[in-house]
């Protein structure tokens, strides 16, 4: 069968396929980026026919927005426990926003590593603007955690609430890897990553 055909020989279940194709695209894109990685490299991976991947995503593009939506369910939750906050000017109101924002992305934990590293490359990415990934899954979120850091912590020079909430979400997705920290100590790894990210979030938001 060739690309762009019918439904290919080797296609089985559809869903089973369609998931193989969605992990190895999000491993793949998260290694190599949008640009670099081609339809065949994303094939290879998941161990099915071009064909196979042509047929479930017609573009390259429609694939890497795919693997985004799928994991759209985490700031679904982020928002959902963020929209809970009902006052804040609580004491508490900043641990709540921290916690909403980071804690169903933590709890990914390995399953979600490569999704993490993906989203830290397409923020990155001056060509991410091109994609309707950022803006249509992530900024209309990202407003709305602005908003309620505004709400928490009034009074922060211009700029501050916009550029903070970007060094947390470098912190945050950055942190699910630590292959680079043998290199840098020899002091065993803290008790807990989380708490030490979730403290270092909550400190420069609030003393930033």
């Amino acid at each position: 069968m060739q690309y762009g055909g019918g439904m290919p020989d080797d296609a089985g279940p559809p869903p089973e396929r369609r998931e193989r194709i969605l992990d190895a695209a999000e491993r793949v894109f998260a290694e190599s980026g949008y640009h670099a990685t081609t339809l065949r490299q994303v094939a290879a991976a998941a161990g099915v026919q071009l064909s196979l991947v042509g047929y479930h995503f017609p573009s390259k593009l429609e694939l890497y927005v795919a693997v985004f939506a799928r994991r759209q369910h985490v700031n679904e939750e982020r928002l959902r426990l963020l929209r809970e906050i009902d006052d804040f000017e609580a004491p508490d109101a900043l641990e709540r926003i921290v916690a909403a924002f980071m804690d169903p992305v933590v709890a990914l934990a390995e399953e979600g590593a490569w999704y993490r590293r993906l989203v830290l490359r397409e923020a990155a990415d001056p060509s991410s603007m091109q994609r309707p990934v950022i803006r249509e899954m992530f900024d209309p979120m990202a407003r709305e955690f602005i908003a309620a850091l505004r709400r928490a912590l009034p009074g922060k020079p211009p700029g501050f609430y916009e550029w903070s909430y970007l060094f947390a979400v470098g912190a945050l997705t950055q942190s699910a890897f630590d292959d680079r920290i043998g290199n840098l100590s020899d002091a065993p790894p803290p008790a807990s990553s989380t708490e030490l990210l979730r403290s270092f979030i909550t400190a420069g938001w609030r003393y930033g």
